[in-house]
């Protein structure tokens, strides 16, 4: 049994100093507890799993016993059914590995490192470039300005502004002194200092925040239960009725076994859908390769259809409505004074100062330095400002009105309107007297500065989008709800006005609050979870977006989650679809891709189950007349290729955008049961057409002196014939409305099937007789396909209704 780490808590704590850090015995005693920062990590399943996953199915292993039969009894030429199985489960492996190849790609890319150019960690008393993995606990590690914090720790020495966006969503950088704590997953703004490291591997806040998604099942989706709920009840009939065919044709016609084997495997055989599953895989395949190149990664194929099928769609504001930066929107002069964008840039270029506000500004203002500055108060979180005194100029600060200093109640009404507006304010104070021990002098009033959070480009465009598609659009985020509201309104998120703060909220109320709301603040990650627990449960299909570690419990409980690569790797992980230049243009594509996919592959599935649904009347109308299944499987070469394999194919991946609506297994029997209906209505008109001309139903064959009883071959070309053309009658009716490609699939289906009864090789590979020997009933196959087009007519029609009443 694998030895399991120690915690922190279980061992001795090592003191070291930023001047020494841990020395070799103190990193060697540590990595003997297994206190080290590496986390195994599973990018999906293994190489193992994929190919045990596809090989061993329900319809493989059936099929794969049929075939090893067919084998046995030496009937070849009844194996190729196998081709479409072997196909199916090629397609299937391959995708998997391919998607798995993707995400590990992805993984190695972002992966973290303690430092990229130059030495990071603190041992035996010098400096160290140490990997992510072999951090230890207790180590000392430097931060500075740029780096993502790779373990909990506590600041030694020192002071860093962190961006702990992609953890908690409040996009506002946080002051870290000594003594405070620091988030694996965070990233320095501003700063150095020394840190020590208090947590390792999965003891760290992202690592368990992680695990605890990892207790999430993924969704499956509508299009994957019903394919497994139709496998399942076929599971349940195709066994007895194969044996009832056996013992039918064995006991009660005489048929010798091997040939009463051989109809028993037709029978199954024709009750399989195998190319179903085959052409779901192929048409949700070639989604996945035209999203790729629409920089979208698909790492769960039937996230496709879930977005497709998505009615709330839930934001994360932060690197989704926004880009993560800020803008100054406005500055508004109070004093009169004209040089003060001068003054600021002097200012932004003195403080040093580096989180979101300060680049904004700098943005506005540039930077110079023709200023001498004397004094400088940096900024921090407690503080809330920041200042510099210049010589010959005196004193400017910057910071939250309240704090840098109070404002007049004219300018505090200023600054009111704006928070109403949800946006951020910065008051400008300045005097000509100087800094003194780090005390501020009396201020005068300067400007105020508005800013923002920068809006996507493509926010509005793709807001509308869906908004046009009857989506609604939530936002989950852990900033200030005043703030996002007003994001949310400008992107055009109908009712972003009802928003509301999640924080100090019980369980209770966040569930309440769920329907009520379309904006919500001051989130964490669990109430994110909660929040779409329950809007899900309240019967909407959901799509979480987001890129933060604080994201991926939400993201775990949507039935499709969206990451941007620009986010974390946590998010991207747990992601269904990742989009690789993180923009959200892409979106609607996947939602278009998502709908032909659906909408096709529903169309295309009535095909492969009227061929079932067909063998199943079959079976039990033959059991019931005591008469043999009969068809061989290669009788059903042709319906299976020309009439059903091939034209699916072709129409799955026609253009369709169309809405989906209603269930895909209520949606595909309206056309399934009619057609299957019609197909085996066709072989039972033959069969009593058979009786009344008195033509048997079985013959004896002789070969090699021995006899044997087997199905009349007139009588089963003559069904074959019917059964086949009825099956392009459905074909036709399916491919409307009428386009060149559908008139073109519809027509060669028709011309190849006539071919395959014409062509004499191709009849004798199939035990068919000639057309010459069969040609004066062929009569009876027109009447067949007349009365099926009735019978699919009025059943589509009858059905129709009933859904629509």
């Amino acid at each position: 049994m694998k030895k399991q780490p120690l915690t922190a808590a279980e061992v001795e704590r090592f003191s070291a100093d930023t001047m020494t850090g841990l020395d070799e015995s103190q990193v060697a005693v540590r990595k003997q507890q297994g206190l080290t920062n590496k986390v195994e990590r599973t990018v999906g399943k293994s190489y193992a799993a994929i190919f045990l996953g596809n090989i061993f199915t329900f319809f493989n292993m059936l099929g794969l016993a049929i075939m090893v039969l067919m084998l046995i009894l030496g009937s070849f030429s009844n194996v190729f059914f196998a081709v479409v199985i072997l196909a199916n489960t090629f397609i299937g492996i391959i995708q998997e590995i391919k998607a798995k190849k993707s995400i590990e790609k992805l993984s190695i890319m972002s992966a973290p490192t303690a430092n990229a150019d130059r030495k990071s960690a603190v041992r035996g008393g010098s400096e160290c470039e140490i990997a992510v993995s072999d951090l230890v606990l207790d180590d000392v590690i430097k931060l500075s300005a740029g780096k993502q914090i790779a373990a909990d720790c506590q600041v030694l020495d020192g002071e860093i502004e962190v961006n702990e966006a992609l953890l908690t969503g409040e996009s506002v950088a946080i002051k870290k002194k000594k003594g405070d704590s620091l988030l694996s997953g965070s990233f320095v703004v501003s700063g150095n200092c020394f840190a020590k490291v208090e947590h390792v591997g999965k003891d760290n806040y992202v690592e368990k925040l992680s695990a605890k998604a990892k207790k999430y099942q993924k969704p499956n989706s509508q299009l994957m239960r019903s394919i497994n709920t139709i496998i399942k009840a076929l599971a349940v009939v195709i066994f007895p009725l194969g044996i009832g065919t056996f013992c039918t044709a064995y006991f009660r016609q005489g048929i010798a076994v091997e040939q009463s084997l051989i109809l028993m495997s037709g029978s199954m055989i024709g009750m399989i859908p195998s190319g179903m599953v085959l052409l779901t895989s192929v048409a949700l395949a070639v989604s996945v390769i035209k999203l790729a190149r629409n920089n979208a990664l698909v790492q769960d194929l039937y996230c496709i259809e879930m977005l497709a099928r998505v009615n709330v769609l839930c934001l994360d504001k932060t690197g989704t409505i926004t880009d993560g930066t800020m803008t100054v929107e406005e500055v508004k002069i109070l004093d009169g004074s004209k040089n003060f964008a001068s003054l600021m840039a002097n200012f932004l270029t003195a403080t040093g100062d580096a989180n979101q506000s300060a680049v904004a500004m700098a943005n506005e203002f540039g930077k110079k330095d023709d200023l001498k500055a004397n004094a400088v108060i940096a900024f921090s979180s407690a503080r809330k400002y920041s200042a510099a005194s210049f010589d010959g100029v005196g004193t400017v600060a910057v910071g939250a009105p309240g704090f840098v200093m109070q404002p007049s109640e004219s300018t505090a009404k200023i600054i009111e309107n704006f928070a109403k507006q949800g946006k951020r304010v910065l008051l400008a104070g300045t005097s000509q007297k100087n800094i003194v021990e780090d005390k501020l002098p009396q201020l005068m009033e300067t400007a105020l500065i508005v800013i923002e959070d920068t809006v996507r480009a493509d926010a509005v465009e793709i807001i509308d989008w869906f908004k046009n598609n009857n989506v609604a659009v939530k936002v989950i985020s852990g900033d200030n709800p005043l703030t996002v509201s007003v994001i949310a309104g400008k992107v055009g998120i109908e009712n972003a006005n009802k928003y509301i703060s999640l924080e100090g909220l019980s369980d209770a109320e966040v569930i309440e609050a769920a329907a009520e709301y379309t904006v919500f603040g001051r989130v964490n990650p669990d109430q994110k979870a909660l929040l779409i627990k329950t809007i899900r449960a309240n019967g909407n299909t959901v799509a979480m977006t987001g890129d933060g570690v604080n994201d991926i419990l939400a993201m775990k409980e949507a039935d499709c989650a969206v990451a941007i690569a620009a986010g974390s790797e946590a998010a991207r992980s747990v992601a269904h679809l990742v989009l690789m230049d993180s923009k959200f243009s892409s979106m609607p594509k996947v939602v278009k891709e998502g709908r032909q996919v659906v909408n096709n592959i529903q169309n295309s599935s009535s095909l492969f189950l009227m061929k079932t649904t067909m063998t199943i009347f079959t079976t039990v109308l033959m059991i019931i007349l005591g008469l043999g299944y009969p068809f061989e499987p290669k009788n059903l070469y042709i319906i299976e290729f020309m009439v059903i394999g091939i034209p699916s194919f072709v129409l799955a991946l026609r253009t369709n955008t169309d809405l989906i609506k209603g269930k895909f297994i209520s949606n595909t029997l309206l056309k399934t049961i009619p057609s299957g209906i019609a197909l085996s209505l066709s072989v039972g008109i033959i069969y009593l057409y058979a009786g009344l001309k008195g033509m048997p139903f079985t013959v004896v064959e002789v070969a090699e002196g021995i006899e044997t009883v087997v199905g009349n071959p007139e009588v089963i070309t003559l069904a074959t014939m019917a059964m086949t053309l009825s099956g392009v009658i459905a074909l036709c009716v399916m491919c409307y409305p009428y386009t060149w490609i559908t008139i073109s699939v519809a027509a060669g289906s028709a011309v190849l099937s006539v071919l395959c009864f014409v062509i004499t090789p191709l009849g004798k590979f199939m035990d068919f007789t000639s057309i010459a020997q069969v040609s004066p009933h062929l009569w009876i196959v027109a009447v067949c396909l007349a009365i099926s087009l009735a019978v699919i007519a009025v059943g589509r029609f009858i059905m129709n209704k009933k859904v629509k009443n």
